[in-house]
């Protein structure tokens, strides 16, 4: 089980919510009406709204840099009100809590210990709107999960999850060919490929038709204002411009559908 510090847990908010509106300061609102002592840290509410490889990418890129025990709160929902299902995740040092849409595809079944169907009334909001589950449901329970109740209080336990349902990688004639998964705010566009499935040996990187070129260390690898491809800290294959926006001078955004193409001959 992980480790749970009641007097002084560790809350983390991921959102595409933005901070423009009230929302996210009402989920802090209900979450320290029901726990005093938590501390809640914003990883993010800078998540392209309803992207949800986004925020899978966010939150796989950044959960495990935080305290055993911590509660990840994650909230990007596009099926808010419908039959998706709202869950608790437990693994072996960190609990999730968010709609069951893929945005936890990154967990894989060795790592989980359990997951909970989160159903028991007991621990939502009295009123349970059809629009803002982030506030009626997943809020209070991150609460009084936080505060000592067991996971199994919440709800049964179900056998599985949904998975990001997408071919993120194809073999081509030429190659692979991948997708965009995440937009950072300098223009960085975060790629499917990871480190570990790339081609051996030297390949091409194209986004389309617009060659990028071959693999470098780093943004300064170019001259400024010139394309760069390169493993990012997170092991994940990005492309930028030096000094520049990736994102504008290509025109891609989170609704893009452009391809990365990796060509090996």
């Amino acid at each position: 089980m992980a480790d749970l510090n009641t007097d002084n847990p560790i809350i983390t908010l991921t959102t595409d919510f933005d901070l423009s509106d009230n929302y996210v300061g009402i989920l802090k609102g209900i979450i320290g009406g029901l726990n005093s002592f938590a501390r809640i840290i914003d990883n993010t509410h800078g998540i392209h709204k309803y992207n949800i490889n986004s925020g899978c990418y966010s939150l796989e890129t950044s959960f495990k840099y935080f305290p055993r025990g911590t509660i990840h709160l994650a909230v990007v929902d596009p099926g808010v009100g419908t039959t998706r299902k709202a869950l608790l995740i437990e693994t072996a040092d960190f609990y999730f809590i968010g709609p069951d849409n893929g945005l936890f595809s990154f967990l894989h079944g060795k790592d989980i210990k359990r997951i909970i169907s989160l159903k028991n009334r007991k621990y939502f909001l009295k009123e349970i709107s059809s629009t803002f589950h982030a506030r009626d449901i997943f809020a209070p329970v991150a609460g009084y999960l936080s505060i000592g109740i067991s996971p199994d209080e919440f709800g049964p336990k179900i056998n599985k999850m949904e998975k990001i349902k997408s071919n993120r990688i194809r073999r081509t004639k030429a190659g692979l060919s991948g997708e965009i998964l995440h937009i950072d705010s300098f223009g960085n566009i975060v790629t499917s490929f990871r480190h570990n499935n790339l081609p051996d040996g030297s390949f091409m990187v194209y986004l389309v038709e617009n060659k990028i070129g071959r693999l470098k260390k780093t943004y300064g690898s170019v001259k400024t204002g010139k394309p760069v491809a390169y493993i990012n800290s997170f092991g994940y294959l990005e492309i930028a411009v030096s000094s520049g926006s990736a994102a504008d001078d290509y025109s891609i955004d989170y609704m893009s559908k452009e391809k990365i193409l990796i060509a090996t001959s």
